[in-house]
């Protein structure tokens, strides 16, 4: 009788102790599982308030140049003029909310500009070619707009954000320093682009102003 017992005891000190193991490994994993889950959501603030902030600054960017911009330049001895209407792919609005992850993640990859170029002569009422370009992206270190895409191959257009129109710098210098002012919200509509023409092998210069 001592001995079945003394077994019995065994038995029950062994379950037991895999009792208390097991639920050691079940609170241990519950822990690890936890602070997982913390650093993952983390992770994902920090992620997300980065993104935020590279969209605020494409958005800042892109406002300013939202509009019309009208230029001429001189071929033989016609004077055409050109005017680029520009807007967002993605209209600004005020959320009242936190953005989820994949919303600022699809606002940042889809936010561009797009712009529809009108060309023509005043002296001639049925000159007038037009042609319109889709999902451009600017460079928003640089201030320049590249205006280039299969739909419209006979004239691309490389332009740089510009303030001052009597200015003699370096249009790219000036494209550049021009950009940092936007960005730092100093200011809030760009009144002119430099830049150029290309049409087949010829290259004009080109200013446009805001209208």
């Amino acid at each position: 009788m001592k001995i079945k017992n003394l077994f019995i005891m065994v038995i029950f000190i062994l379950f037991a102790s895999c009792s208390d193991g097991e639920k050691g490994l079940k609170e241990q994993s519950f822990i690890q599982t936890n602070e997982e889950i913390r650093a993952q959501n983390e992770n994902q603030e920090v992620w997300a308030a980065k993104l935020s902030a590279d969209l605020k600054v494409r958005r800042t960017f892109i406002d300013a140049i939202e509009g019309e911009f009208e230029g001429s330049f001189d071929l033989r001895s016609s004077s055409f003029k050109v005017r680029l209407v520009i807007i967002p792919t993605i209209p600004a609005y005020e959320v009242n909310r936190s953005r989820t992850l994949s919303e600022l993640e699809y606002e940042l990859q889809n936010l561009g500009i797009n712009v529809h170029v009108i060309q023509w002569n005043p002296d001639t009422d049925l000159s007038g070619v037009s042609c319109i370009l889709e999902g451009i992206k600017p460079n928003v270190g640089k201030g320049i707009i590249d205006l280039i895409t299969e739909n419209c191959k006979k004239n691309t257009y490389k332009f740089f954000l510009a303030e001052d129109l009597s200015s003699d710098s370096d249009i790219q210098t000036e494209g550049q320093n021009t950009a940092a002012l936007v960005r730092s919200g100093q200011i809030k509509y760009v009144q002119a682009l430099k830049g150029k023409l290309r049409s087949n092998a010829r290259v004009y210069n080109l200013t446009l102003e805001r209208k």
